[in-house]
């Protein structure tokens, strides 16, 4: 924390603008030996842009023309002394300009120092740190919103109460340990099981918003399967506007996996055009049929095709598929428009679905619908947990508040409970990376007399 560092900030290649960042107790002076006097300016009026020229100093040549910028810790984004120069844009220049911070002071930053200097300062915690790259690698503008909530510090306030709670109930089971010979009052054995609960609440609702938070950073599979010749095929060009997949009348076109991205309701989709699942299928097409297989174990959710002119492909290991995948299964009834069209000759669990027609266009919008409650259940939550990391820390805490409800409930032995709400307060402070001792300690003497 004692060196300056130096970075390129933008991303390389050929562009109008390209920015050094500085962070640390020299970033002024490094700035003012790259530019003299654009430098020197840019220290005198803190926050404003200054233009100038960034001088090789064994040389004394130009390398190029600068506006430097400076900016006084702590009020910065790293805690410390910030310095910018923004400069054209280019692999070499930027180097060389990266080159001419180094030899005046500074060293170049470790991958993600910055941002791990903005947390060492208190500028952000573990989640927001997390929420950087989140932001960057967004696929979908919910996931940049996602992020952008995160940056801000949403989980820290979502979980804030819960937080309090944990720490306060940690607090008063500790304090009564050091009377052993006697029992907790039952109002407050209440008071915490009731509190309790309401942590178990939210923190269940957190762990349930991880499978919307791995779509939004990762992308939902959604895998379009079926028997050959239902329109597989067709459903994919159609739903993506854009002819991905050969289309033909005779089974079995498609033998390898076919991939496509897509949004739908702000999730960054891949959809999975698989080979359809038949008898009498040749070498290759069994083999595409295998990995067709391989994928819907994957599937976040499963479009099942079937030709809703044709009820006789609805055989029984189609109806298997549709049986042991039918928490993530969304059947789909194909070419509605066809004079033979016949949905009542299909089991309820299919005539359940949508009845689309993939070339007409017909009822693709209910069809998106459907599939974007399915893969949104949880969208209503402003908590979105989206790190296996937050995760863990989430899950860690929840096992042991309810193992502490339990034992509160049960009238067991109050140190156990007190062991496990002191493991539930460290899990849920390592989500932030706070310090959980020394905010017990402040909840434990917060309650003292003034004058003790």
């Amino acid at each position: 924390m004692n060196d300056t560092i130096a970075a390129i900030a933008t991303a390389t290649g050929n562009a109008a603008l390209g920015i050094i960042r500085i962070s640390g107790p020299s970033a002024g002076d490094v700035l003012q030996r790259v530019a003299p006097v654009a430098g020197k300016k840019a220290r005198q009026h803190p926050g404003q842009l200054r233009f100038g020229r960034a001088l090789d100093a064994s040389t004394g040549e130009v390398v190029d023309e600068v506006l430097c910028f400076f900016a006084k810790g702590p009020g910065t984004a790293t805690g410390e002394d910030v310095a910018e120069i923004h400069g054209h844009g280019g692999t070499l220049v930027l180097n060389q300009l990266l080159a001419l911070a180094c030899r005046a002071g500074a060293r170049l930053a470790l991958p993600g120092e910055f941002t791990r200097r903005a947390y060492t300062s208190g500028k952000l915690d573990l989640t927001q740190a997390e929420a950087v790259m989140s932001l960057i690698g967004a696929r979908s503008e919910l996931a940049a919103r996602t992020a952008a909530k995160q940056l801000g510090g949403a989980i820290g306030d979502a979980l804030a109460d819960e937080y309090e709670h944990v720490t306060n109930i940690s607090a008063g089971l500790e304090t009564c340990l050091d009377f052993p010979d006697e029992d907790l009052p039952k109002e407050m054995v209440s008071e915490f099981i009731g509190r309790l609960s309401q942590v178990i609440e939210k923190l269940q609702a957190a762990v349930q918003s991880w499978k919307l938070g791995q779509m939004l950073t990762k992308g939902a599979k959604v895998v379009i399967a079926g028997p050959s010749n239902a329109g597989k095929s067709s459903l994919l060009n159609a739903l993506i506007h854009e002819d991905r997949a050969l289309v033909d009348s005779v089974p079995g076109t498609t033998r390898d996996i076919v991939e496509a991205s897509y949004e739908i309701n702000g999730i960054p989709v891949t959809f999975l055009d698989t080979a359809g699942l038949r008898f009498g299928a040749q070498k290759v097409e069994l083999m595409g049929m295998e990995k067709s297989r391989k994928a819907l174990a994957q599937a976040d959710l499963i479009l099942l095709v079937f030709d809703g002119a044709a009820p006789q492909t609805a055989d029984a290991e189609i109806l298997r598929i549709l049986e042991s995948h039918k928490d993530n299964t969304l059947p789909v009834l194909n070419k509605c428009d066809h004079r033979e069209f016949t949905p009542s000759a299909f089991p309820e669990a299919i005539r359940q679905g949508v009845q689309v027609s993939a070339a007409q266009n017909l009822n693709l919008d209910v069809l998106q619908q459907q599939m974007a409650g399915r893969l949104s259940s949880e969208r209503a939550t402003d908590l979105i947990l989206t790190t296996a990391r937050q995760l863990d820390a989430v899950e860690t805490t929840l096992d042991h508040v309810i193992t502490a409800r339990h034992i509160l409930k049960k009238g067991g032995e109050p140190e156990l409970a007190a062991a496990d709400m002191r493991w539930a307060r460290e899990a849920l402070a390592a989500l932030w990376g706070k310090d959980s001792q020394t905010d017990m300690i402040d909840a434990i003497f917060s309650s003292f007399c003034l004058g003790k």
